[in-house]
């Protein structure tokens, strides 16, 4: 398990690396005897030090600094096995050994329907494994490295071992690391080499095989007992850390499990049961122009999708008259209903795309914070840089935003830290903003939610729907983000592409953020196809020059869709350490213009309900599935 010793001695290990970079074999740093110990030191050792010239670096726990952050399922995880290097080979009634042996391996033999074991030692032969079976199996005798038992049908099995392990609790803890030094130029010297060093360490490994992560809190400098030859700088961090069980065991001998080889001589391959599939949560953004048909950019909408060959993706509600669409003004019974068609798809929070509040594009966001439905779906706000500000004046949108974060089930991550998307944008779109542009408004944010009683806000630096790969993860530092996602990731080459195609640019987007080693959050594609917004132009929707209605992707199947949707979820669970949040989004909830869409659309026989239902039933085959054993029957 890991304990707080492991964590102060780990992060010694991490000082020890950065003041001694060639080995302790060679001068530190400071071409002085550093000491590097866990514990806050003695007053005469210190002052002993300080007289020899010694320099010394502590690293202590804090007093009072202790926070629990428990938030995972207690389940067991495989993180090692042992594979046996002893081999049986049973013909008839007689079992006979190769191979070598081993600890960590344990044998097995069944006779007459009776199981048998051998815990293999270190020193165990194939010899000695037939001689101590013969032992025990009444009426066995052994040869050499063969046992025999007489008449009865053998078969045999090695398998070795496995260590897993659980969480049971996660915590904060506060942790100083103090640099004390007979002058000032030498405690610089460390000082700033550890804290450089530590700077760029988000997590480190633990001994149980965890990690925990480093954030840093604050640096404070005393020179109050200069008198006595002591100048010290304290450099305080968090550290969140889980505390674990582990259990070793045998690999299982004999039993319903997991086979694999080509025979049941192999051996079972899994040491615990696999944990269960843990959805985390799941967000779709909403782009709200469906609700209010005297809005300008509902009727170009509108006139978009009244082509006939685009129609299917019309809202549900839609009416098509004389070859020209519409829809009526949404009620709270619209949003009510697209709620539990939200809760139906997986869904555990809407992003929503941030206007002007007067803006009847927000009529959506109005009705779901109204709706006696919206405790059972989170919502977050997915601000937009180029509506922040206008002749150096903070605009309604961004306060909104900010108002938001302290709602009753705003969404939040990594404990009580609201959630907000933030999409980028041009030079020339922020250009209005007030002094220090992008950062200065985000600054302002994470001001403005933690003063009125809220977390700090996990900001995600949002690539807009780019038809070619860019990153935004220098953008994303610069605007001081905590991680970096896309909105949308179409990548047209000029024809016709397979939805296929599309999950690919997704995955390589979730790839190449994951390497980055910033964090990160995936997006899952619905869909891309701007075809009705070429073939009929709308002011809102400028569309880049050259493409044509030739370049697209072919809409999904509802199975293609839940099958992207659940590998998503699949690359979330197994790197946590890339995706700390554990959030991810789909593109989209009703960008029904753009191709990309889970609502219930229009159809001749009511709402079209397909990809609802379908992310709703893949995410739970896949929850269900990962907990059935995978067998391959041997005849």
């Amino acid at each position: 398990m890991a304990d707080i010793s492991d964590v102060e001695a780990a992060l010694c290990s991490l000082v020890e690396q950065a003041i001694y970079p060639n080995g302790t074999t060679q001068p530190s740093l400071s071409n002085a005897m550093v000491k590097i110990y866990r514990g806050w030191p003695t007053n005469r050792a210190l002052n002993a030090d300080l007289a020899a010239g010694t320099q010394t670096v502590t690293v202590f726990s804090k007093e009072n600094s202790t926070k629990d952050t428990s938030r995972y399922r207690r389940v067991w995880r495989t993180v090692s096995e042992t594979s046996p290097t002893l081999t049986v080979t049973c013909v008839g009634d007689t079992a006979s050994f190769g191979g070598a042996g081993g600890a960590g391996q344990t044998a097995g033999l069944t006779v007459g329907g009776v199981a048998y074991s051998w815990p293999v030692s270190a020193t165990d032969t194939p010899d000695s494994v037939a001689a101590g079976f013969a032992g025990v199996i009444p009426g066995a005798t052994s040869a050499g490295s063969a046992v025999t038992v007489g008449g009865a049908q053998v078969s045999g099995r090695v398998v070795g071992s496995g260590t897993a392990i659980m969480e049971t609790r996660r915590q904060e803890q506060g942790i100083m690391i103090a640099v004390w030094c007979p002058t000032p130029a030498g405690r610089d010297l460390l000082a700033s080499s550890v804290d450089n060093s530590l700077s760029n360490v988000d997590w480190f490994a633990l001994p149980d095989g965890t990690v925990a992560r480093l954030r840093y809190h604050d640096t404070f400098e005393t020179d109050a007992s200069e008198n006595a030859n002591l100048y010290r700088r304290n450099l305080d961090y968090v550290v969140e850390y889980p505390t674990t069980m582990v259990m070793t065991g045998s690999q299982m001998l004999f039993g319903v499990g997991t086979l694999s080889g080509t025979g049941p001589e192999v051996g079972f391959g899994c040491v615990v049961p696999s944990a269960p599939l843990v959805i985390p949560p799941l967000g779709a953004v909403r782009f709200d122009a469906w609700y209010d048909p005297a809005n300008s950019i509902d009727q170009q909408c509108a006139a978009a999708l009244s082509l006939p060959a685009f129609q299917n993706r019309l809202p549900s509600n839609a009416v098509v008259t004389d070859g020209v669409a519409s829809w009526p003004r949404a009620t709270q019974a619209t949003i009510d209903a697209e709620i539990v068609a939200a809760l139906q798809a997986g869904l555990s929070f809407w992003a929503f795309d941030s206007f002007q509040p007067s803006d009847t594009l927000s009529l959506a966001l109005q009705f779901y914070l109204s709706s006696s439905l919206r405790g059972r779906l989170r919502f977050c706000m997915l601000g937009q840089t180029s509506n922040w500000g206008s002749g150096g004046q903070d605009q309604p949108s961004l306060l909104r935003d900010i108002s938001m974060m302290t709602q009753p089930g705003y969404m939040t991550v990594l404990g009580n830290r609201p959630l907000y998307l933030v999409l980028d944008s041009s030079a020339a779109q922020t250009a209005g903003l007030p002094t220090g542009g992008v950062a200065a408004a985000i600054s302002l944010v994470r001001q403005q939610v933690q003063a009125a009683g809220g977390g700090n806000p996990y900001v995600v630096w949002l690539s807009g729907a780019a038809l070619a790969d860019y990153s935004n993860i220098a953008a994303a530092q610069a605007a001081g983000a905590d991680a970096s996602g896309a909105y949308a990731v179409p990548r047209l080459d000029g024809a016709e592409q397979p939805y296929a195609s599309l999950t690919q640019a997704a995955r390589a987007d979730w790839a190449a953020r994951g390497s980055s080693g910033f964090p990160m959050i995936p997006t899952a594609m619905s869909g891309w196809d701007q075809r009705p917004l070429i073939e009929a132009p709308q002011p809102f929707y400028p569309i880049q020059a050259g493409l044509t209605a030739g370049s697209y992707y072919d809409a999904p199947s509802d199975a293609q869709l839940g099958a992207h949707v659940v590998e998503m979820v699949e690359y979330l669970v197994s790197q946590a350490s890339s995706c700390p949040a554990q959030v991810g989004l789909i593109y989209a909830w009703n960008e029904l213009a753009e191709g990309g869409w889970l609502m219930p659309t229009l159809s001749a026989a009511g709402p079209d309900l397909g990809r609802v239902a379908a992310v709703g039933a893949a995410l739970a085959t896949a929850v269900r599935q990962s907990t059935i054993p995978q067998l391959d029957l041997v005849n």
